[in-house]
């Protein structure tokens, strides 16, 4: 009697483990506002290029705020909150959608981290922001853009065969010339 118990036991535990594990394509996506501005804000989880397709939202909580959801493929979105109504300049930040658990931190600086998509992604913004910090001091402008241009196709370069190499492109297609454009397309396999 005491093995059959010890049995019935240990499979119940087994099965209650299986429960709680991942579901297949699951993402969660947690957050934490440090602005207190945002307190009781919403923030919108949209489109990273056309910005005006919002796929969810949630309200800044305890300065916390959470996305919960499924993916069949890694997809690049965008996060998105105002400190009021008429904001011309809100937070904005990009994040993969990508199975597990996805740390997203907002306010003086604004990070996303936990998965390795998320890392790349942050990894190249960092980069972008660093290029943007370099001191041009007697560049002419064309020097300036040529030379962002040549920047953000190595990134895309660098990241072909990722969401990240795709976001490059369609965030900053209008930074490259045609040659460039070109080169980006045939690299990423895109029309």
């Amino acid at each position: 009697m005491k093995r059959n118990l010890t049995g019935v036991l240990l499979m119940g535990i087994i099965m209650g483990a299986c429960n709680h594990t991942p579901k297949e394509g699951a993402y969660h996506l947690r957050g934490v506002v440090t602005n207190e501005k945002l307190e009781g804000r919403t923030i919108y989880l949209r489109d990273a290029i056309e910005g005006v397709v919002r796929y969810d939202s949630t309200t800044v909580s305890e300065g916390r705020f959470v996305f919960n959801g499924k993916v069949t493929a890694p997809q690049v979105r965008e996060l998105f909150i105002q400190e009021t109504d008429s904001d011309h300049f809100p937070v904005t930040l990009p994040v993969v959608l990508e199975p597990g658990e996805i740390n997203a931190k907002i306010g003086d600086i604004v990070l996303v981290e936990g998965t390795g998509l998320n890392e790349e992604m942050m990894q190249t913004l960092m980069a972008l922001d660093e290029f943007r910090g370099r001191d041009f001091t007697g560049k002419e402008i064309n020097e300036i853009k040529e030379a962002f241009g040549g920047f953000v196709l190595e990134q895309i370069v660098k990241h072909a065969g990722s969401p990240v190499g795709n976001y490059l492109y369609e965030a900053y297609q209008n930074k490259l010339s045609e040659n460039q454009q070109a080169e980006a397309r045939k690299t990423l396999g895109i029309g």
